[in-house]
């Protein structure tokens, strides 16, 4: 025990079972997200050269782009988008121990790595394929190389590490407008104004696309669909919700801010999140939890998520080193056991397998799918999921209202409809050309056939909802 107090011996440690641990979560190949559908898709258009639609898309360029390599070797391509995800959370280990020692010491640091090795969020993430993993691991070397900047190229290299966060997930932005701010704050005007031109020109592919795509600057395609989310109509970005319907974006984002923590609570686990908060006790505030604090009270607050709590719970980790530190002096005697439990808590936790009815049921519609229509088929639902696992068409309207998914069904000449029974209403009654085949998952859904002959047009490529539930 007392050599996984050496910060070398915990960080190889660490690197060992972190990577055993994650790999055994990939090989459980857990249900995907209802988004991991969407980023395989664009994986696939970087293979085939379709760049306006990889940079100018709903969803953040980065990771597809990486995993279309690695799918290029002759990998599955949802195992590459896996693997992707293992190596960016297995990456982050060293930067999670270098921050560490640079806040809390030496044997914290090595606590704060065995701690990120083990973290059930982290594991169950880097397996999962989705950018969390990826855009954690980017905000790390930021925070690094940002806090030890004293000459320009430093301050530069950090601003490009921000622009790239931000590619990878889209409130990454954050980051750019916090190092020019410590420029700043240092006084250092010339720092402050090369991280703008820097973080610019690494976000100008994806800004200049979705200029191209929508005839405006923006962000994100998501700034529509989070101020939809929030209730104010008739405004199509962040900006203009706020100018024009100040009271309400206040109350959301107020509401969404508070959920945001306790989210980031939940995503730290009962093991981690106590231990924090002892470690806060026994160590000195440091710029990573303003960093923190920064996303959750800012762009996580207008779509609160345990998952988008990924990429700030490194930040947290030299806190929960201190803490386990901490307690380990106070149990004395008792501190092996204690531990040993612990982190026997912490492996269940990382490689059980969670929502096996989503899961079950997913595959369930899948094969029925697959097995009477073949693959191929437009299949509406609000989750993407059931068409992916079918190897169908995904087609997902923006809410569970029939209506709005049958007239989307029929303007993209989609066969079928999947919805859950609660979604269709007591009054509800199938129009004369949808017909009901089945009622897979003990009768929790209900898949609906249309008629071929009244399906109208398919929509141009492009328009319509995302391909995947947004998240």
């Amino acid at each position: 025990m007392r050599r996984l107090a050496d910060p070398r011996v915990a960080l190889g440690v660490a690197v060992v079972v972190g990577l055993a641990v994650r790999l055994v979560r990939v090989a459980e190949a857990p249900l995907v997200h209802p988004d991991s559908p969407a980023y395989l898709a664009l994986a696939q258009a970087v293979r085939a050269g379709e760049w306006g639609r990889v940079l100018g898309g709903y969803y953040s360029p980065l990771y597809p782009v990486l995993i279309a390599p690695v799918a290029a070797l002759g990998v599955p391509l949802e195992l590459a988008g896996r693997l992707v995800a293992t190596i960016a959370g297995v990456a982050a280990l060293p930067l999670v121990l270098a921050l560490a020692r640079a806040i809390a010491g030496e044997t914290p640091a090595a606590a704060a790595v065995l701690l990120a090795a083990l973290s059930p969020a982290l594991v169950k993430a880097s397996a999962q394929v989705l950018p969390e993993t990826l855009a954690g691991a980017l905000l790390l070397g930021w925070g690094l190389v940002l806090a030890r900047a004293t000459r320009l190229r430093a301050y530069a290299a950090a601003a490009a590490l921000a622009g790239t966060t931000y590619l990878a997930r889209p409130e990454g932005v954050l980051l750019g407008i916090l190092g020019v701010g410590w420029a700043l704050w240092r006084r250092r005007p010339a720092a402050a104004a090369a991280s703008i031109a820097v973080t610019l020109v690494v976000m100008a592919p994806a800004l200049l696309a979705l200029h191209e795509r929508t005839g405006r600057w923006q962000l994100s395609l998501r700034e529509a669909a989070l101020v939809e989310r929030a209730g104010i109509a008739h405004q199509t970005s962040l900006a203009g919700a706020a100018l024009h319907r100040p009271g309400a974006f206040a109350a959301r984002w107020a509401g969404g801010a508070a959920w945001q923590t306790w989210n980031t609570l939940v995503a730290l686990g009962p093991v981690t999140a106590p231990l924090a908060f002892v470690g806060l006790g026994t160590t000195a505030p440091a710029w990573p939890l303003g960093v923190s604090a920064a996303f959750v009270a800012g762009p996580l607050a207008l779509d609160p998520s345990p998952r988008y709590a990924v990429p700030i719970l490194p930040l947290l980790l030299p806190w929960a080193g201190a803490g386990l530190v901490a307690v380990t002096r106070r149990l004395r005697g008792a501190a092996v056991p204690a531990i040993a439990a612990a982190a026997l808590v912490l492996v269940v936790q990382c490689v059980w397998k969670g929502k096996a009815f989503d899961e079950a049921c997913s595959r369930e519609v899948g094969a029925l799918v697959f097995d009477r229509y073949g693959p191929g088929v437009r299949l509406v639902a609000v989750d993407g999921r059931f068409a992916y696992v079918a190897r169908g068409e995904a087609i997902v309207p923006k809410s569970t209202d029939p209506h709005v998914a049958l007239a989307l069904a029929r303007r993209r000449a989609a066969r079928l409809w999947l919805t859950r029974r609660q979604w269709l209403g007591a009054g509800f009654a199938p129009p004369a050309d949808v017909h009901e085949v089945a009622r897979p998952c003990h009768g929790a859904f209900v898949l609906y056939e249309l008629d071929e002959s009244t399906a109208g047009a398919r929509a141009a490529e492009g328009q319509g909802a995302p391909r995947s539930a947004p998240r």
